[in-house]
């Protein structure tokens, strides 16, 4: 408890020291313990310890009285205050101390599966960063454009024969987008895909599900080659050259503070799928901020069910800790492994979205990463 001392007047040349309790940083612990009632005391503590001036020599006397009753109370709030820091410190210590059995358990999934392919769980702290990952990303963002110019125009060329004969699907301008993604990325880090054998026809409608971890999950997913339309934000769709892309591509725009676009959003979902065009969607609702999964949202499992389609859950590994949330201006080398899970079918989306994300969330602990 810090405790600050100055000096007031008590009258004509007489002065005693006052105790102000810096309380306020204590108030909402306080609260949050305790209640309004013990804020409320605290509060009259800290008024009743509050200097005295302007008092005659007359009140010297009643000021000693006043002074040694707000010591007490001072002495009652200390004491409050140190049962409020041990009640806070003991909860923190046993969230770290359950984050830890949680990791530990990851950690023993992992060796017991006998993964060959475990990068770190964690996202690396800012304060690793270097000057040679900033390089790599300003690099691989200066690619990423110049690999784009080109490509775009070739977008340009077909766009007038796709919109004629391929509008729903738009089959050429996913090869080029799969082209882009394969030229961009091979320059930088390796991508390993497993479960080929799982992804359904090219013709045929599904809902794609994987977890979220970085900026380059979307184009690790581009290079499944399969026309698919993702959601992203409506500002992306102006960025030049890339935004532009994806809106010749078809891919679908979302207000995300917007009610009523994301209710448009899953009805547009809803008609692609039923014409047999498939639809990839991140349901954590974007990226991961700790590393770990978070918890599904059901709006993809609905058109799924609703659609009659299947559900083919992805697991994206390693992209976080080459290019973690926040970090985007840097880049490490290494590899992003992508999992392709055998497609779920039922009419329930509740158990569509319970399935997706057992199996997402049972690889990723047997690789190491950790799950909410």
């Amino acid at each position: 408890m810090m405790v600050a001392c100055r000096t007031g007047r008590v009258g004509p040349g007489i002065t005693r020291p006052s105790i102000v309790s810096r309380s306020e940083s204590f108030r909402q612990p306080l609260v949050a313990a305790y209640g309004l009632a013990g804020a409320s005391r605290l509060d009259s503590t800290s008024k009743s310890s509050r200097p005295l001036s302007g008092l005659g020599t007359r009140s010297v006397t009643q000021v000693s009285l006043s002074s040694s009753h707000s010591s007490l109370q001072g002495s009652l709030a200390l004491q409050a205050h140190h049962k409020v820091l041990y009640h806070l410190g003991h909860v923190c210590e046993e969230r770290n101390r359950n984050a830890g059995i949680r990791c530990h358990a990851a950690a023993a999934s992992s060796a017991q599966g006998g993964a060959a392919f475990e990068p770190d769980a964690a996202a690396p702290p800012a304060s690793d960063v270097n000057l040679a990952q900033k390089v790599r990303a300003i690099l691989f963002y200066l690619t990423t454009f110049a690999v784009a110019i080109p490509l775009f125009v070739v977008m340009l060329i077909l766009q007038p024969f796709v919109l004629l004969l391929d509008k729903q699907r738009r089959r050429a301008q996913h090869l080029v987008n799969k082209v882009w993604a394969i030229l961009t990325t091979s320059l930088f880090y390796k991508t390993e895909i497993e479960g080929w054998e799982n992804l359904p026809a090219s013709d045929e409608g599904a809902v794609y599900v994987a977890n979220h971890q970085s900026f380059l999950d979307i184009y690790t997913l581009f290079q499944l080659g399969r026309p698919f339309k993702f959601i992203s934000k409506t500002s992306n769709f102006l960025i030049p050259i890339i935004g532009w892309s994806m809106y010749m591509t078809g891919h679908i725009p979302l207000k995300r503070m917007d009610k009523r676009s994301q209710l448009e959003c899953l009805k547009t979902c809803m008609k692609l799928v039923k014409e047999g065009v498939s639809v990839l969607f991140f349901p954590e609702g974007t990226r991961t901020t700790d590393g770990a999964m978070a918890a599904f949202k059901k709006g993809a499992f609905s058109v799924a069910a609703k659609g009659g389609v299947p559900v083919v859950p992805i697991t994206l590994i390693g992209s976080g800790k080459l290019m973690p949330n926040g970090l985007e201006y840097t880049l490490r080398p290494g590899v992003v492994k992508m999992i392709v899970h055998p497609a779920i079918r039922s009419k329930n989306a509740d158990e569509l979205c319970d399935q997706s994300r057992k199996v997402i969330a049972e690889t990723l602990i047997k690789h190491g990463l950790p799950v909410h």
